[in-house]
């Protein structure tokens, strides 16, 4: 399974499902919010940019 991380700037990326666990990981550990949404997570940075982690196709 395959997921786009998407910035604000409308960068983005595609990591597998652990890439996906790192970063949900990483946020929890430096105290970031997470919210869960229907394909995945939208995390938001300390500077308040938000940063979706959605599941890519079925």
């Amino acid at each position: 399974m395959r997921y786009r991380v998407t910035f604000e700037s409308g960068a983005w990326a595609l990591v597998d499902i652990e890439g996906y666990w790192r970063l949900l990981r990483q946020a929890g550990e430096r105290g970031w919010a997470l919210t869960q949404v229907r394909a995945g997570h939208v995390v938001t940075l300390p500077s308040g940019a938000l940063v979706a982690m959605l599941r890519e196709g079925p």
